[in-house]
């Protein structure tokens, strides 16, 4: 029988290992399609991970957990909004790698945040 601890542990490995795949997915795929679906599924992920710090924040404990929860979400969706403007672009790949690289970054903060912090 699993304990909240264990239940935890399991989710926390599950997602870590579902992120760094995601990531890991979205810098070295060629495909274009493929590399977009990634993306979206980090951004995705971010923001989940960072209202899961938000709500760990809001429940009484560090008001520096919120902030970060906040900027953790407002980098995922500047990063969907940098990679939408990326499409009109003439050259798409010169703002979509700032994009994939601010996504990156969001999720592994919120990781951090979430779990760590």
């Amino acid at each position: 029988m699993l304990n909240s601890l264990d239940a935890l542990v399991i989710v926390f490995m599950a997602l870590t290992a579902f992120a760094l795949l995601s990531v890991v997915l979205m810098f070295l795929i060629k495909h274009k399609t493929v590399k977009n679906v990634c993306f979206y599924v980090v951004c995705a992920l971010a923001l989940y991970v960072s209202t899961i710090g938000l709500r760990i924040g809001l429940g009484g404990w560090f008001t520096e957990q919120i902030g970060l929860g906040v900027i953790t979400a407002l980098m995922s969706v500047g990063a969907v909004v940098l990679s939408l403007f990326a499409v009109k672009h003439e050259n798409p790949e010169k703002l979509f790698l700032p994009a994939r690289i601010a996504a990156a970054a969001s999720l592994a903060l919120g990781l951090a945040n979430a779990f760590f912090i």
